[in-house]
């Protein structure tokens, strides 16, 4: 199978999900990464913040915030991941044309990839072995090479995106971490 057939197929199983479900499945994600030693050490945290079907991450940001850590999101510009720093869910942040939150454009914060200890990356489909497949942009691709290397990187998804392997280019960055409500994969 293509790429695009592993797209459609994970945004279907995913979709297929009842709200209910991915409340229940998210809140059991979001516990076992709190219980991962890597976690509580983080000072600076990168997260997404979920769209459509996606694994619900506000109670992750809120809890960030809620912790005096700096919470950090995404900003696409140019093709490219600025990570923003973020003081308040409402204030700093906006629905994009893509229905994206991410953060307002005259209250950006941009924050150097060296400075992020821990990264939760989103993506549509994921394998046992740490590799991934977004929409196609490429954007965390790019964006994921230029963290430190003893940063915290972790994919996460609900279980019903998870194939045994995925078809992956040369540039494909792999994964080392991936949390689903089942546990942690290992992928290292």
């Amino acid at each position: 199978m293509k790429k695009e057939s592993f797209r459609q197929e994970a945004l279907r199983r995913r979709k297929a999900l009842s709200p209910l479900e991915r409340r229940q499945k998210s809140a059991l994600i979001f516990k076992e990464l709190q219980s991962l030693r890597v976690f509580e050490p983080c000072q600076t945290i990168m997260t997404y913040l979920n769209f459509r079907d996606e694994v619900e991450t506000t109670p992750i940001a809120e809890k960030i915030l809620q912790d005096g850590k700096d919470l950090i999101i995404p900003f696409c510009q140019r093709r490219e991941i600025v990570p923003c720093a973020i003081t308040d869910l409402v204030k700093d942040v906006q629905v994009s044309n893509f229905g994206i939150r991410e953060p307002l454009p005259d209250r950006l914060k941009p924050v150097s990839p060296e400075e992020i200890d821990l990264v939760l990356v989103p993506g549509l489909a994921f394998d046992y072995h740490g590799h991934r497949i977004g929409f196609g942009a490429g954007y965390y691709d790019r964006f994921l090479p230029r963290l430190r290397q003893d940063a915290v990187i972790i994919g996460i998804a609900f279980a019903c995106q998870l194939f045994d392997n995925l078809p992956r280019e040369d540039y494909d960055y792999k994964l080392p971490l991936l949390v689903t409500e089942n546990g942690l994969i290992n992928a290292r």
